[in-house]
């Protein structure tokens, strides 16, 4: 699990700054981390969630000092903050891992998640679902759902890898919840599926 969590936000990371000019993107291409951060940095400041991803990336992967530009945790909360799914997404990953130094909080896992999941963010949805499929938290229902949203989802980009994958549910998530669940409890995901919005 910890490795298809692991491709995941790899592939998450890849997508975000290869489809995103932000200041700062010319000078990491360039091979000058430092004057990437500063930029980043600079760009997060002023309300760009994509600089303050990046920057994030950039801490989490020891390419530039955590004493100079802070925890990757404060950079991806400032993402999320400015609206940034994938920000979100991966605020949420620290907390289910306890990655950063940060402790594993299912909690604020499930917050962050649910942040980019009510906006129709695939990944989110997925391992929201996940968390309820793993037990850390209890409402199969709820769960079930997500991993139907996310498979929804999936289904519109399922060329790509990371939707196929989705698709497939290689740990078996899906099964693993509907093992648990009466036919009546899994109508009702599929029902709340059919309702739901983005927010």
């Amino acid at each position: 699990m910890r490795l298809n969590q692991t491709i995941i936000t790899l592939i998450i990371s890849i997508f975000v700054i290869s489809c995103s000019a932000t200041p700062g993107d010319a000078a990491y291409r360039g091979g000058h981390p430092v004057q990437a951060a500063n930029l980043y940095m600079q760009g997060a400041k002023l309300g760009d969630s994509d600089a303050a991803l990046k920057l994030a990336r950039m801490i989490s992967e020891s390419e530039v000092s955590i004493s100079q530009y802070g925890s990757a945790t404060k950079w991806l909360k400032r993402s999320c903050e400015l609206k940034n799914n994938a920000g979100c997404h991966n605020l949420a990953l620290v907390y289910e891992y306890g990655e950063n130094g940060e402790n594993k909080e299912y909690t604020k896992a499930q917050g962050y998640y649910l942040l980019a999941a009510e906006k129709g963010y695939m990944q989110s949805q997925y391992n929201l679902g996940t968390l309820y499929s793993n037990q850390y938290l209890d409402d199969n229902v709820e769960g079930l759902k997500w991993i139907l949203l996310s498979q929804k989802f999936a289904k519109k980009c399922s060329e790509e890898p990371l939707c196929n994958w989705v698709l497939q549910d290689p740990p078996g998530h899906r099964a693993m919840l509907e093992n648990r669940m009466t036919e009546k409890q899994i109508l009702k995901s599929h029902k709340e599926v059919d309702e739901w919005k983005s927010k």
